[in-house]
């Protein structure tokens, strides 16, 4: 009989524990991601450096800003600020973007990776590299 309630106490202790970590609510939140590095545009080294805000303006809409700068032979150039909308969707570990950009949101280090598959080879050159990975941290 003590062991069945020493069970029982034990079991009511770990759904506390656990029913106390709270999962992530992306409604509502803005995510940040810096990339820079330098690339090699038109036979020259070039300093790109680029800002990505995410912000999760409901339960199923997102918005993304992309800014930045590319600074080649000692002329810095901004580029052009640019907003995009879309869907996403989202189980608590991993989402999806406009259903086929695929994220992941890692707990422990309170983290958005995004992995982007660059698909054109001349710019995939440019970077040195097929995949762009950005990490974005909560505002």
């Amino acid at each position: 009989m003590k062991k069945n309630i020493f069970i029982a106490m034990a079991a009511v202790v770990v759904m506390l524990f656990t029913s106390c970590s709270k999962d992530i609510e992306l409604p509502g939140t803005k995510w940040k991601a810096n990339y820079n590095k330098t690339i090699t545009y038109q036979g020259m080294d070039a300093s790109v450096s680029m800002a990505f805000n995410l912000n999760f303006t409901d339960a199923t809409k997102y918005s993304l800003t992309t800014s930045g700068t590319m600074s080649v032979m000692g002329m810095t150039q901004n580029m052009d600020s640019e907003t995009t909308t879309g869907t996403y969707t989202f189980d608590g570990e991993k989402g999806v973007f406009d259903g086929e950009q695929t994220f992941t949101y890692d707990k422990k280090a309170e983290t958005i990776t995004v992995e982007q598959k660059i698909d054109d080879e001349e710019l995939a050159a440019m970077f040195g590299t097929d995949k762009l990975t950005l990490t974005f941290s909560q505002q």
